[in-house]
């Protein structure tokens, strides 16, 4: 049985945050030593590093009397969100993958 559409989400918001941990722990460490840091830097803290609004879309799925409630009051930017952390937590198979398998199957039954 695979994991719940929750469980995948968290799990998704985890590893985005794992795979900035180590450029923004210096960045902050410097920024708590008063150091100066570059204008990139800050607007990569800023936005890329700032994950604001997924952990928001998590918690409303989360604290939802329902998840597919939930789901139904997400608006468009924050689907986009759900879509990126599903497909980082391994909840999204690649279509073009299983198209590929399809058609193998297709032309091997067609040729016997």
């Amino acid at each position: 049985m695979g994991k719940k559409p929750l469980e995948v989400l968290k799990a998704g918001l985890a590893r985005l945050k794992e795979t900035i941990k180590t450029r923004k722990d210096a960045l902050s460490a410097r920024l708590f030593n008063k150091e100066h840091i570059s204008e990139e830097d800050e607007h990569w803290l800023d936005n890329n590093a700032n994950f604001v609004d997924e952990d928001a879309v998590v918690d409303l799925l989360d604290k939802a009397s329902n998840y597919e409630r939930g789901l139904e009051r997400l608006n468009s930017q924050q689907k986009v969100l759900l879509e990126k952390l599903k497909e980082l937590g391994g909840g999204i198979k690649k279509v073009a993958g299983h198209k590929r398998k399809h058609m193998c199957i297709t032309m091997s039954l067609s040729i016997k």
